[in-house]
């Protein structure tokens, strides 16, 4: 007894799947033919031409399970985790110095003193150094989380539009399966390799490699489609036949001019630091070893040369231990820990606000805008859209009765406006087609027309789709009497210049002489200062034979249509927020130029009565200019109508060289090369070609144009912040520097704030965790206070920063040599004079200096960056500062006055804790006298080339 298993057969097992999927590849037009054309892969493929795929979830399992998804790009690489970034801190040279010397200091420490209670000074700075390696990796852990989301959120994967199991869907590319028919139209990417279905013939262009040449796809010459392609005219259907790796990935990593500024910052102060450090090494090494050496009851400790072996190995790692710490606390490490913050909480917060950033330098670079462009329809005014006005021949519509039109004319003006369209499905987003979609809904409601009996009574020859270039779409379609029309339709001047001849209601022709011409284009004028966007439509009866000749036929005019739609709301107040940043407005435009007037005077751009001689220009006009002329002219341009994609390419070109930081706001397949030109490329989410979003570096997601103003705020606030926090740092670090230095070979040898005592005394090095409390304060815990905050208003009443502006300008040098001459003079004097002065112990007197240092950085917080002269005011709003450094001060106060045993200080009196205050709050009133100093050309930093550092005069 035998018993028989039946296997079901696996799909697709009876093709040759290997050779479908390089049929695109290879362009192989004979195995394309031996596979019985593109019918025979569809069948192969299990694919209805008409109907699509099935769609089910069966189906496209078995369809990715034989060739493959298409998947979006190459995963990404895994996240750093935070002991990766805890490996990295402490593989830092410095930090390996500092926990070598600690482990030692145990070493010693348990030698001179015993287990019992040797091992605790070493203990405490391995501690110390230990929680410098956790603060680090805490504070670059979160800001690259952020950035691995937001590099999720920001690779958009575009949609296509399928047929499946006979309804049209609208699906992300990584969805798409071998097999799918595809819509395609101007603006979309090949979402995979296909074949050419049916539909017009289509160009499309490469963006991926930058290549400007356009190649013909059709279903005679050329039937191939290659994945990641652009289509920039025409439109079609495909059928996929392979999928897979053919995109990159979309990774956000930190890159731009302020990263190379912050990095050359770092490693400049660095350098200067080690010298120093070295400098310091030396000159004590030389003292050591010359017996020049006192502890802190200023008895002198043996020299190098009356010390055994081991005793001058442990005082040598203790000597070494000092400027190891100087050189750690010079380096502004914090600076760039600071900008990866800043950024990756900005592009959170406008991630929150629905706008999307491709790279984080953009935070900043769109800060420095100085001119934004933007076109009207769906940017300043809604997709919405009503027909209003409609004139045929010289008459008004709407005084009219529709049955008193001519029932041929109304039959040619329901096939002008009702097979002269390209409405397939779910793209209803795009200006061209909402147009198009306007007059569609009024053909039917106003005047009558039945769409299906259309279809019945009239066959489509041939579609001409709207093209940006040219104005105008065109069909040709065959009545039933089998006779031969062309309709047109477009923008009003292109269409006029067609015809001879216009109709009149009772559907007689008449011709279209000077007189009637110039009533026709005063009507078109009309309607544009109205606020009217015009569009014309145009018939003839035609033979084949005439449509085919080379010169095209003079048509009769049937009609204009008046379109209205109305500024989105905010848009106005957008504007004059714009202007009143010193951002320039300019408004380019394919409408006529009474439109763009007109619109550009309702939201501002314009002002209302002014001459508008050599402000409002033609594109041809524009593009007709020479080189020079239009280098001349394009600041002054504010309104650019009719303008075609080569002109407002031109016109972001000669912006740009005349020095601008252009923004283009596009949607369209017409603004790429503009979108690709500018500086900073915007479009909105859901109403733009999926061409216009791959070319665009910021989408707002929210189509909402006020967006654009909260980019700018964002932008501006990003660079503001890093040079608060750039300004407090080095001040910061350079007292500290020099502090340090000073203190370390003065002859007094009193303990500054980063001094370690020799270590075989068995005494605890210099107060580290008043190091780790200190490195805390100036890096993490500033960063966050002075740079993750919200950009106040008073920024977008400045003007654009120049994009070559250096990160440290003279107002921050200026700021920066005041408040640490100011505190090196007062730790000085302080470390010199204090015993006298205050008559108070060595040990008090290194507390104060530790702690007077330490709120001298509290006050200055305060008053970084703040360029008012009303300086008093601008404290009082600070409230989060006022919050964290409360907290700190509180934190401070514990350490020196409960934990003084761990932290290695004094405990101070009321009057100790006031004379420290009163040194440190002094800063307020030096920080407002000094703005009223005048801001110098220092001809030291002018003539010097630093690598952080060019002047610049504000």
């Amino acid at each position: 007894m035998s018993t028989s298993i039946e296997v079901e057969p696996i799909r697709f097992s009876g093709i040759d799947i290997s050779s479908i999927t390089k049929l695109v590849k290879r362009k192989d037009q004979r195995s394309l033919e031996e596979l019985g054309g593109v019918a025979g892969v569809a069948t192969a493929l299990e694919t209805n031409v008409e109907d699509g795929i099935n769609g089910d979830e069966d189906d496209i399992s078995s369809r990715e399970k034989a060739f493959g998804s298409n998947v979006y790009g190459k995963k990404q690489p895994a996240a750093k985790t935070f002991s990766e970034f805890a490996l990295d801190a402490l593989i830092d040279p410095m930090i390996l110095i500092l926990l070598s010397c600690a482990l030692l200091s145990i070493g010693f420490g348990i030698r001179n003193d015993g287990l019992r209670e040797g091992w605790k000074n070493g203990a405490i700075a391995l501690a110390a150094v230990l929680a410098i390696i956790i603060i680090s990796a805490i504070s670059n852990f979160w800001p690259d989380k952020q950035f691995q989301k937001l590099s999720k959120a920001s690779s958009m994967i575009p949609q296509v539009d399928v047929v499946r199991h006979g309804q049209s869907q609208r699906i992300p590319i990584s969805n798409v399966v071998v097999g799918d028919v595809v819509f395609l139209m101007p603006g979309d990417r090949v979402p995979a390799d296909g074949l050419f279905l049916r539909g017009i013939s289509i160009q499309v262009e490469n963006l991926l490699n930058g290549r400007a040449e356009r190649l013909k796809v059709d279903s005679l010459n050329n039937l191939f489609l290659f994945s990641g392609t652009s289509v920039v005219h025409g439109h079609a259907q495909m059928l996929v036949t392979a999928v897979g790796k053919n995109r990159k990935s979309h990774i956000i990593h930190l890159d731009g001019r302020l990263i190379d500024q912050c990095e050359n910052l770092t490693s400049f102060v660095g350098k200067a630091g080690r010298a120093v450090a070295f400098l310091v090494l030396l000159v004590v090494l030389v003292r050591f070893f010359a017996g020049n050496i006192y502890n802190e009851t200023l008895h002198r400790v043996p020299g190098g040369g009356e010390m055994k072996f081991l005793d001058v190995v442990a005082a040598l790692v203790g000597i070494a231990t000092t400027p190891v710490m100087i050189a750690l606390a010079s380096t502004p490490k914090d600076l760039l820990l600071a900008v990866k913050i800043y950024l990756a909480y900005s592009m959170k917060r406008m991630m929150d606000a629905d706008v999307l950033l491709k790279r984080p330098s953009l935070c900043h670079v769109i800060g420095q805008a100085t001119t934004i462009c933007t076109n009207i329809t769906g940017s300043l005014t809604t997709d919405t859209k009503e027909v209003t006005k409609f004139w045929l021949g010289l008459s008004s519509i709407e005084g009219v009765p529709c049955n008193l039109i001519a029932p041929y004319v109304l039959e040619l003006l329901h096939q002008g406006t009702g097979l002269n369209t390209s409405l397939p499905p779910s793209k209803l987003s795009e200006s061209p087609l909402k147009t198009e979609k306007a007059i569609f809904d009024w053909a039917v409601q106003k005047i009558g027309m039945d769409i299906e009996a259309l279809k019945k009574s009239c066959t489509i020859i041939g579609t001409e789709y709207f093209n940006p270039e040219n104005k105008q779409s065109g069909v040709l379609i065959q009545t039933a009497d089998k006779s031969f029309h062309v309709h047109r339709k477009g923008e009003p001047d292109v269409i006029l210049r067609m015809c001879s001849q216009y109709y009149e209601t009772t559907g007689i022709v008449k011709a279209m002489n000077k007189i009637e011409r110039e009533l026709l284009e005063h009507t078109i004028e009309g309607m544009a200062k109205d606020g009217l966007r015009c569009i014309a439509l145009a018939h003839k009866k035609i033979s084949i034979e005439e449509f085919f000749t080379s010169s095209p036929p003079t048509l009769i005019l049937l009609g204009l249509v008046g379109l209205r739609s109305s500024l989105r709301p905010g848009v106005k107040k957008a504007l004059n927020d714009c202007i009143g940043a010193g951002v320039t407005l300019k408004l380019i435009t394919g409408d006529s130029m009474f439109t763009a007037s007109n619109v550009a005077t309702e939201c501002g751009i314009l002002e209302a009565g002014k001459n508008q001689h050599n402000i409002v220009v033609e594109g041809q006009e524009f593009r007709n200019y020479t080189s020079e002329e239009r280098l001349e002219k394009v600041d002054y341009i504010r309104v650019m109508a009719r303008a075609t994609p080569l002109d407002k390419f031109l016109f972001v070109q000669c912006l740009k060289d005349k020095g601008n930081v252009v923004a283009f706001l596009g949607r369209g397949i017409g603004d790429v090369r503009a979108l690709q030109e500018a500086d900073i490329g915007l479009c909105f989410g859901s109403r733009s070609a999926e061409m216009a979003k791959a070319c665009s570096e910021i989408i707002i997601l929210n189509n909402e144009f006020p967006s654009a103003v909260d980019i700018l705020r964002w932008g501006r606030g990003t660079y503001d912040g890093i040079q608060a926090y750039t300004e407090y740092l080095l001040t910061a670090s350079f007292v500290a520097l020099i502090i340090d230095s000073v203190m370390e070979i003065s002859p007094r040898e009193l303990r500054g704030v980063h001094f370690i005592e020799v270590v075989s005394e068995g005494k605890s090095p210099f107060p580290v965790f008043q190091l780790v409390w200190l490195k805390l304060i100036l890096g993490t815990v500033a960063a966050l206070t002075l740079v993750v905050k919200q950009p106040p208003g008073e920024i977008m009443h400045k003007p654009p920063r120049d994009r070559k502006e250096p990160l440290i300008n003279n107002i921050m040098i200026r700021n920066i040599l005041v408040q640490s001459l100011y505190q090196v003079a007062t730790l000085l004097t302080i470390h010199f004079k204090g015993n006298t002065l205050f008559k108070v112990s060595n040990k008090v007197q290194s507390t104060m200096i530790s702690h007077t240092y330490f709120l001298c950085q509290v006050f200055n917080m305060f008053t970084v960056r703040s360029f008012e002269q009303n300086f008093f005011e601008e404290i009082q709003r600070k409230k989060l500062v006022w919050a964290v450094n409360g907290i700190t001060v509180v934190i401070q106060a514990l350490m020196v006055q409960v934990f003084g045993r761990y932290s290695d200080t004094a405990r101070l009196d009321t009057g100790q804790w006031g004379i420290c205050i009163a040194i440190a709050a002094i800063s307020w009133p030096i920080s407002w006298l000094v703005k009223y100093i005048p801001i110098l050309n220092i001809l030291f930093f002018r003539n010097v080339r630093w690598p952080i550092y060019k002047s610049k005069v504000k």
